[in-house]
Parts: structure tokens; sequence; C-alpha cells
């Protein structure tokens, strides 16, 4: 038969560590991973001005003989600078909206600013005017 377990007296007998974690070794990783953090995303950043860089030099170069014979794509086409396309497309949809301008000069058809277009379809009684926050008249 096997020999019974005895219990031990003191610290050998507890099965798990007894001593703390370093607290210098601690600190020492962690300033080593915030260092590297710093340095990868400082190398990512180098990298990314490097490749706008050199896209130019390596991709602009003259089109293929054969490029005009290609079938023109159909299908949706991907944005380049979707962020700055936003932009404009915002700027061009608030100019629109605010400024005065002539539609179609012969027929006299005219845009004015939402606003005021607004105002005047309130005015003629063309739109329903909140008389409380419940109701709505025509």
């Amino acid at each position: 038969m096997a020999d019974p377990i005895t219990s031990k007296s003191g610290n050998e007998a507890r099965g798990y560590e007894r001593s703390d974690a370093s607290a210098s070794m601690l600190g020492k990783v962690g300033i080593v991973l915030a260092v590297s953090l710093v340095c990868i995303f400082v190398g990512i950043v180098v990298l990314f001005r490097v490749f706008s860089y050199l896209e130019p030099l390596l991709f602009d170069q003259e089109p293929h003989a054969l490029a005009q014979t290609r079938q023109p794509i159909s299908g949706a086409r991907l944005q380049l600078d979707p962020s700055q396309q936003k932009i404009d497309m915002k700027a061009t949809e608030d100019h629109v909206l605010a400024t005065y301008d002539w539609v179609d000069r012969e027929q006299g058809i005219v845009r004015i600013p939402i606003n005021r277009a607004i105002t005047i379809s309130v005015k003629q009684g063309l739109l329903p005017q909140k008389t409380d926050s419940t109701k709505v008249e025509p």
C-alpha cells in the first residue's frame, strides 16, 4: 500500500507560490511593452509615408498601348478617398440648399434656399402648420 500523506508543518505544506511577483520586473516588462507599442506605431506611420511617396513613382507610368481597347467596367467602382468625397458632397449639397441659382433661365425657373422655400410654402398654406405638440393641421 501507498504511504499516507502526512501533513508537514509550515510553508512546505501550502502547495502554491509563496512569494510575490517582483514589482521591478513587472515595471520593466510594462515599460518594454509601452516602448515597443510606440516604436511599432511610429514604424507603421513611417512605412505608410514611404509608400505614399513611392506609389506615384512606381505606378504612374504611361498606359499600355492596348489600355484603350479594354471593356469599361460596368459594376460599382471603389472610392479612392471616401472621407474627402463625403466632405465634397456635403459642401456641394450645402451650397445647393443655401443659394439662389437659375434652373432654367428661358422658362424663368429658379432655385431658392430651402429655408426660404419652407417659409413661402407655409405662408401660402401649402405645408401644414403646427398648432401644438401633438396635432398637425393642414
